[in-house]
C-alpha cells in the first residue's frame, strides 16, 4: 500500500479512536443515544462528571464503553470501575464490557471476570468499595474512575479517588438514580457542583418516550404503549404503571422516572434516602431468633404478605394474591421454624383465622389489632401510629437493613402521617390512601408488624397460651 494511502487510513482509524462517540459507533458498533453521546463527550473533555439518570436510562451500558475507550485511546491509562457491591461490579459493568468487546472490531484480549490488560500499564479493573484503601496505588499518567450506582458508594471512596487526583490526567465519571438526597453524589449535584459538569437523563429524554409529555403518554392507546424502537431502555407502560401506582408527587417517581433527587415531603413518614440506605446496608445474620409480621389481605387487589427479619435485618418478604393462602404461608414459614420468637399476625377481620391456623401449626402467634389504644396515647392516636414512629426511628438511627424491594419501598415511601389537634400522631388511613389513587400499602404493614416491639405483660401472657404453655 502506498505510504499516502498507508497515512490517510491510519488517520482514518485515529479519529475514530481519538472521539468516544466515533469509537462507540464506528469501532464497537454500538447504537447510542443523544443522552449517551452527551456522556461520551463530557468524559473526553471534563475531569469530572456526573450523571443523574431514571431507571433503564442505559447509563451503565454507556459507562462500559467509556472504559474500553479509555484504555484504547491512550497509551499509558489505568481505568477503575467500583460500585457498592462486588456483584454489582462483577454483573452489571463489567457484564457490559464482556458484552461489548464480543461484537467489537477491535480484537481485545480475553479479559477475566473483572480485568482487561492491554499493557503493563494499560488495563481496566474492576473493584467493590468495601475498602476506601482499595483504591490507592492506581497511578498512571492518564486515570478514570467510573462510580457507578453512586449513590450508594462511602465516602471514603470519594476521599481516595480525590486524592490521586492530585498529579496526572485523572477523570472521574459517577452515575447513579438520584435516590438518596444527601452523601457525595448528591453534594456534586448541590453544594460543590462547581467543577463538575452534570447530566440529568429523564424517562422522557430516552428514546422510547421522547416526544411525549406525561399527559399525552395517557392518552396514548393502549398499542401504542408497546411501540419502543429501544426495547431495553425505559418503557411507555412502565412509565405509564409508575404514575399510576406512585403519581406525580411520590419521591420514586421523582427519581425513578424524572431522574430528579427527590424533594422530602413534609408529612412523608419514612425518607427515600432512609430506605435506600438501608436496601444497601450491611447487618451480619447468624441463625438466631427471628421476628415475623403477617399482614393478612382477603379477596380483591390486596395481598397477604409474610415479613421475616433477624435482629434488624429483614431476611423473607414474600406477597400472595389469593383469597386463601394458608397453605402458601405455612410452606414460606417452614424454612424457619423453631426459631420464631414471635409472629405478629393483623388478627382483625379476616386475618383471626389466619392467626388460629397458624397457631394450630405451633407458630408463636401474637395477636396484633392496630386499631387498638397505643401504649403511649399521650403521643400516639392508636397502635398502628405507635407502631409505624418506631419503624420511623429504626430507618432513622440506621438500625434497619436487609431485603426491600422497589415496591416495598415505593409503599413505605408512600406511608403519609399528621398530628391532630391532640398532638398525637395519626398515620393516613387506607381508605384515604385508596382517595388519592394509592393502594393498600400490605408490604409495608407486614414490615411495620415485622419490627414491632415486644409485647407487654398482657400480650405476653396470650402469647404463652398459643403456644400451649399452661
Amino acid at each position: 500500500m502506498p505510504s499516502s494511502r498507508l497515512n490517510k487510513k491510519i488517520d482514518e482509524v485515529w479519529n475514530m479512536i481519538e472521539g468516544p462517540e466515533q469509537f462507540a459507533q464506528s469501532l464497537l458498533k454500538l447504537n447510542i443515544t443523544a443522552q449517551q453521546q452527551e456522556v461520551l463527550r463530557s468524559v473526553a473533555k471534563n475531569p469530572r462528571t456526573a450523571v443523574k439518570a431514571c431507571h433503564a436510562s442505559g447509563k451503565t451500558f454507556i459507562a462500559a464503553a467509556l472504559v474500553l475507550w479509555f484504555i484504547t485511546r491512550y497509551q499509558e491509562a489505568i481505568v477503575v470501575t467500583t460500585a457498592p457491591t462486588w456483584m454489582q461490579v462483577k454483573r452489571v459493568l463489567w457484564g457490559e464490557i464482556h458484552r461489548i468487546i464480543r461484537g467489537s472490531v477491535f480484537r481485545y484480549p480475553e479479559p477475566s471476570e473483572t480485568m482487561l490488560r492491554l499493557g503493563p500499564a494499560r488495563y481496566a479493573v474492576g473493584v467493590s468499595t468495601n475498602e476506601g484503601v482499595r483504591l490507592q496505588g492506581y497511578h498512571a499518567k492518564h486515570v478514570l474512575f467510573v462510580v457507578d450506582e453512586a449513590p450508594g458508594v462511602g465516602s471514603d471512596i470519594y476521599e481516595a479517588i480525590e486524592g490521586i487526583r492530585a498529579g496526572g490526567d485523572v477523570r472521574i465519571l459517577e452515575l447513579g438514580n438520584p435516590t438518596i438526597a444527601s452523601g457525595p453524589f448528591y453534594d456534586a449535584f448541590a453544594a460543590n457542583r462547581d467543577g463538575w459538569n452534570l447530566i440529568t437523563i429523564s424517562a422522557f429524554d430516552t428514546p422510547n418516550l421522547q416526544g411525549l409529555t406525561i399527559e399525552s403518554l395517557l392518552e396514548l392507546p393502549e398499542e401504542e404503549l408497546d411501540n419502543n424502537p429501544v426495547p431495553y431502555l425505559t418503557t411507555r407502560r412502565w412509565v405509564k404503571e409508575k404514575y399510576r401506582e406512585w403519581g406525580p408527587a411520590h419521591p420514586l417517581w421523582e427519581s425513578r422516572v424524572l431522574g430528579n433527587f427527590p424533594a422530602q415531603a413534609e408529612d412523608a413518614l419514612l425518607s427515600l434516602t432512609w430506605l435506600e440506605q438501608a436496601k444497601i446496608r450491611e447487618h451480619p445474620v447468624d441463625e438466631g431468633i427471628l421476628d415475623g409480621g403477617l399482614d393478612v389481605a382477603g379477596p380483591g387487589e390486596d395481598e397477604t404478605v409474610l415479613a421475616i427479619r433477624c435482629g434488624p435485618k429483614l431476611i423473607h418478604l414474600e406477597s400472595w394474591t389469593e383469597s386463601d393462602p394458608r397453605g402458601k404461608v405455612i410452606a414460606a414459614l417452614e424454612p424457619f421454624k423453631g426459631r420464631f420468637r414471635r409472629l405478629n399476625v393483623d388478627s382483625t377481620g379476616i386475618g383471626y383465622g389466619m392467626a388460629r391456623h397458624l397457631a394450630d401449626f405451633k407458630y408463636p402467634v401474637r395477636d396484633i389489632n392496630v386499631g387498638v389504644a397505643a401504649r403511649h396515647p399521650e403521643k400516639y392516636a392508636n397502635l398502628k401510629a405507635e407502631l409505624y414512629w418506631g419503624l420511623r426511628m429504626r430507618f432513622e438511627s440506621s438500625d434497619i437493613s436487609g431485603c426491600f424491594s422497589e415496591k416495598a419501598i415505593g409503599q413505605l415511601a408512600g406511608i403519609r402521617y399528621e398530628h391532630n389537634a391532640r398532638g398525637q400522631v395519626v398515620i393516613e388511613s387506607k381508605d384515604d390512601m385508596r382517595k388519592r389513587g394509592v393502594k393498600s400499602p400490605d408490604l409495608a404493614e407486614a414490615v411495620m408488624l415485622a419490627f414491632a416491639p415486644a409485647p407487654s405483660a398482657e400480650p405476653r401472657i396470650r402469647l404463652l397460651q398459643l403456644r400451649g404453655t399452661p
